[in-house]
């Protein structure tokens, strides 16, 4: 029980940031690059420290984790509450959200760890079907009501009710039972089974050229993500509030999909969705060549968020066919890195090209390019999914 709540508390602790910081950034700015260096500082030392992360948790434990990463987590809350102490600071929120997402990385670890030693595979399977039910029920929750908590709370206030969430999440992990099941992995060892894993996966083709399509999925929805306050609230007339109300739409579409799981695994469904989605997530975007006006605006944000859900199954089926039985969980971390490559390079391309484009056509020429990658992707995936 105590896994289950700490849970539901993580997750909505870490949605409720991940959401408010870009958003507050573009408050304190009004600035679509500065957005877009929010989602890249938010991203890229999560993605560095992917290979590391792991091993972290096998060294130190589950539950030393916990109680780090929530420690962690608290302190930097209240030292920024300090720091922004009735002032606004894009620069402050940035620095603390890429140091909240980094420490988010290791949490998130940490669970998938624990649910691998858990006793039975009935346990197991109870555990990740509530995670994922966890996952997308804050995905819907969050938007709605974080973007009401941005518009009336001081942003330094923000800080202190999550350092209040840290402080509980501190307390459940520390009443957690100890784990003894680590690793004495020398550092030499470690540098070299990291090789190994990056090796194995530029040589598979399958894991290859789906990293590349997952990069491109993600890459087409950070775009979205990191340029839709400016695009909504440019708008006259809209706010924060029908901007959450955007977010919870998309969130409604995934949470549909995975109400529908069961169903969709029975009817084989599972690849021609994942493969349709992988299509249409890099060329929704284009839509907005036709108009920016707030119908397309929220159709074209619903139909790159609320597909990811079918891509992301679709993919971890066939990532997983292909995975070696030796570091195993080392190996995804590689892939993950490739993936999730495309949102802080989302982020970066967002500061640096509308520069000199307009926010719409920025994104109507990198989107051309991730529908392109996609498609080359899933050409010469062909043989994985025949062998399949």
């Amino acid at each position: 029980m105590s896994l289950k709540i700490y849970l539901l508390f993580q997750t909505f602790i870490e949605r409720f940031l991940l959401f408010a910081i870009p958003l507050m950034v573009f408050r304190a700015t009004g600035s679509v690059q500065s957005s877009g260096v929010s989602f890249l500082v938010e991203w890229l030392p999560t993605i560095m420290m992917l290979p590391l992360t792991g091993i972290i948790v096998d060294r130190y434990g589950v539950r030393n984790v916990f109680v780090g990463s929530n420690a962690i987590r608290l302190a930097v809350c209240l030292l920024f509450f300090g720091i922004l102490l009735g002032s606004e600071s894009a620069a402050a929120y940035i620095i603390v959200g890429g140091i909240l997402s980094l420490f988010n990385l290791f949490a998130y670890v940490a669970f998938e760890k624990h649910i691998t030693v858990l006793g039975s595979q009935d346990e197991v399977a109870k555990a990740f079907s509530f995670f994922q039910f966890n996952q997308q029920t804050m995905q819907v929750i969050v938007p709605i009501c974080g973007a009401w908590i941005v518009v009336h709370l001081a942003p330094h206030l923000l800080f202190l009710v999550s350092a209040g969430g840290y402080l509980l999440l501190l307390l459940l992990a520390r009443s957690m039972p100890s784990d003894e099941h680590r690793s004495q992995v020398s550092f030499g060892n470690t540098f070299t089974a990291i090789k190994d894993a990056f090796r194995f996966v530029a040589r598979s083709v399958t894991l290859r050229w789906l990293g590349i399509l997952m990069m491109s999925t993600n890459f087409a929805f950070g775009l979205m993500y990191t340029a839709l306050p400016d695009l909504v609230l440019h708008i006259e007339g809209e706010s924060e509030v029908y901007l959450g109300g955007v977010y919870g739409l998309a969130a409604v579409v995934s949470f549909v999909y995975f109400l529908s799981s069961s169903k969709i695994a029975e009817k084989k469904l599972v690849e021609p969705l994942g493969i349709i989605a992988a299509v249409v997530i890099p060329a929704s975007p284009l839509l907005l060549a036709f108009s920016t006006s707030v119908p397309v605006l929220a159709l074209s944000f619903c139909l790159v968020a609320g597909p990811l859900v079918a891509f992301s199954v679709h993919a971890r089926v066939v990532r997983n066919a292909a995975m070696p039985a030796e570091n195993y969980a080392l190996t995804i971390s590689i892939t993950m890195i490739l993936s999730l490559l495309g949102l802080p390079l989302a982020g970066a391309y967002i500061a640096l090209a509308t520069a000199g484009l307009s926010v719409p056509t920025a994104i109507i020429c990198a989107s051309s390019v991730a529908l392109l990658l996609s498609v080359v992707s899933l050409r010469a995936m062909r043989p994985s999914y025949e062998n399949a």
